[in-house]
This record gives structure tokens, C-alpha cells and sequence, in this order.
């Protein structure tokens, strides 16, 4: 079981995070989240998973990043450096032209 291998929690790298929806399932699944670096660009979204890692009391570190080409290898060698490397990466693929989220027409 993933939770009895990590006691003290996980180290997240969440790319495309969305509304949250992995971290949601992992905290039901009783994973305490150390650290998620979570990187979504639409602001709505990143109010939503600010608005419920508050809401739930989370006592790790939610760090937001608007835009994946922000995210420098130097930024990310100083989390990997700080955090002792990241126990899971998740990546949400973006939005495709048929979600509502990313509609053309």
C-alpha cells in the first residue's frame, strides 16, 4: 500500500493539476501531502485547489506556478534539492478543443 510506504507523506509535482482532482484522491486515501508544487495556468483552477487544501488544513507546502514554461531546471533542481526529490509527478494532460475548457468555436 503507497500510504505504508511513505508514513511521513509525499513529495508532489503536479503538472496540469486542474482543479486537484489527484491530490483530492490522494488525501482520501489517507496520503499526507509534504509538499505539492502544483502547476496549472487557469486561475479559477488554482483558486479551487488553494480554496480546498485550506479548507481541509493540509500541513504541507502548496506551492502554485501559473505556467509550466515557468518552471525552470534550475527551479526545479532547488525543489528537488530542498524537498529530497519528488515521490510522485503527476501530469494531467491539458485541455483538449472538446472539454469546454479550451473551446476554439
Amino acid at each position: 500500500m503507497l500510504k505504508g510506504r511513505f508514513p511521513n507523506g509525499i513529495n508532489v509535482l503536479s503538472l496540469f493539476s486542474g482543479i486537484g482532482g489527484a491530490e483530492v484522491a490522494l488525501h482520501r486515501l489517507g496520503m499526507m501531502l509534504k509538499n505539492v508544487v502544483s502547476v496549472e495556468i487557469a486561475e479559477v483552477n488554482r483558486n479551487i485547489i488553494r480554496s480546498w487544501w485550506e479548507q481541509t488544513n493540509q500541513r504541507g507546502n502548496l506551492i502554485e506556478v501559473e505556467d509550466v514554461q515557468k518552471v525552470s531546471s534550475n527551479e526545479l533542481s532547488q525543489w528537488i534539492t530542498k524537498f529530497g526529490g519528488f515521490d510522485l509527478i503527476i501530469g494531467g494532460s491539458p485541455c483538449n478543443n472538446i472539454s469546454g475548457s479550451n473551446r476554439v468555436s
